[in-house]
């Protein structure tokens, strides 16, 4: 027998002990046991206190734990998110201190409901799947505590401390999740002993290029990746100085821009877009392949290009618009360009079109491996652009990629005297 009960809002935690199957694959079943007894315990000492009441706990998979916060009689959204997130930091201090085991930790306002299933009362409610996968993507994004939106705006008492992490789709949940932690010495990898007036400078500046980074219809503010990638760099650049290591939120940040120079056509209501994949797809295979290929062909070079890749921290990603000059014919090199998207085009010092430059194309290494070192063409914009450029200091650190480079430069050069040869055979003196 099913018997309905009311849909009621709270907020669900979920949450995940770190690198469980690592601490137990060496126990035997009783060990295991006992581990988790302990740890479970420890937990429900931390969470099951007056001031956190009303509220439910119950282990779910292993070293997983379910906390719904129910609210009191009369209690608004403000009080039960409040309510929740001090447990949370709770949990996080225990976790620092070594009293739990470092723990992820998903937290949702969200609804669900309830119906008696036999002699049980089992919950439903997609706010399970969407605390599920916030507890999931902390790991991503290195933190211990991602919470939604509702969460973030209705407590009370730790704004300053609210560092936003974007704005995710994921095909397995319906809408995006815009996603908060708390930046907070002592908690979640932060260091106790940080000075707090430059962590909150930190978090003001994250904030600050995340807002940009998202965009804001409603305020009039658009995404502008250039921007974002210039405030993040100063930004991890800060954190590094305040902490001695990177913030590897701000890094996802960087990297998807990377990834993603311009933003998606839907990117405003969608945000970032993290794939799930159960299976490779064909491309996947055939890139595979690709690199299994170039390992047999050259394994120098398969070795800087997929097993080294400390070359890609080298190109830097700049944006030209429609008719900017990238190259000015005569001028020394200062780098070699991938074009990332768009279209660019060369012309030659009298403006004659000379070639179309097609996503995906290399090009200025012709200066690098001539008799003049000069750039021999002018390379416009012929759309807005995106590259990803690497300077000549840098290629001083990379031989084998130079070596990539010249090998590039050398099939093109022949390319062009055939192309040559070509035009003279047909000409009419030739005939």
């Amino acid at each position: 027998m099913v018997e309905n009960r009311s849909d009621r809002e709270v907020v669900v935690l979920l949450t995940d002990m770190v690198q469980y199957s690592k601490k137990t694959v060496a126990m035997s079943p009783e060990e295991i046991k006992d581990f988790l007894i302990d740890y479970h315990g420890n937990i429900y000492n931390l969470i099951d206190s007056e001031e956190s009441q009303p509220l439910e706990i119950e282990p779910s998979g292993g070293d997983g734990s379910l906390v719904i916060f129910e609210k009191q009689p009369g209690e608004g959204k403000s009080a039960v998110c409040t309510r929740a997130l001090n447990v949370v930091v709770r949990m996080a201090q225990a976790a620092s201190s070594g009293y739990i085991e470092p723990t992820r930790m998903g937290l949702l306002l969200g609804d669900i409901t309830e119906a008696q299933l036999g002699t049980r009362v089992a919950k439903f409610g997609s706010s399970f799947a969407v605390a599920n996968r916030l507890e999931e993507l902390c790991g991503y994004f290195g933190t211990h505590l991602l919470m939604d939106r509702e969460v973030a705006r209705y407590q009370k008492g730790f704004d300053k401390y609210l560092l936003t992490i974007g704005k995710v789709s994921l095909a397995s949940v319906l809408h995006p999740i815009n996603m908060f932690t708390l930046c907070k010495p002592g908690i979640h990898g932060y260091p106790a002993e940080v000075d707090e007036e430059q962590l909150l400078q930190f978090i003001s500046m994250k904030n600050e290029a995340m807002e940009l980074f998202s965009g804001n219809l409603q305020l009039g503010i658009s995404p502008d990746f250039p921007r974002v990638r210039e405030m993040l760099l100063k930004t991890q650049n800060f954190f590094l100085d305040l902490t001695g290591k990177s913030d590897m939120g701000t890094e996802r940040i960087l990297e998807y821009i990377r990834e993603t120079p311009f933003p998606a056509k839907d990117y405003d209501r969608r945000g970032m877009e993290l794939m799930e994949k159960s299976r490779d797809t064909l491309g996947d295979r055939i890139y595979h392949l690709s690199k299994q290929l170039l390992k047999a062909l050259n394994p120098e070079f398969y070795h800087a290009l997929v097993v080294d890749t400390t070359w890609e921290r080298y190109f830097r990603l700049e944006w030209y618009r429609k008719g900017e000059v990238i190259i000015q014919i005569g001028s020394s090199p200062d780098g070699v360009y991938y074009l990332d998207s768009g279209a660019a085009e060369t012309v030659d010092a009298n403006g004659k079109w000379l070639s179309t430059i097609e996503a995906g194309t290399i090009f200025g290494e012709m200066a690098y491996f001539g008799g003049e070192h000069k750039r021999t063409a002018t390379v416009l914009a012929k759309t807005d652009i995106v590259l990803r450029k690497i300077s000549t200091e840098a290629l001083k650190e990379l031989p084998t990629i130079v070596a990539i480079f010249e090998k590039i430069a050398l099939a093109r050069k022949n390319e062009i005297e055939k192309s040559k040869g070509a035009v003279e055979d047909d000409s009419p003196a030739s005939r």
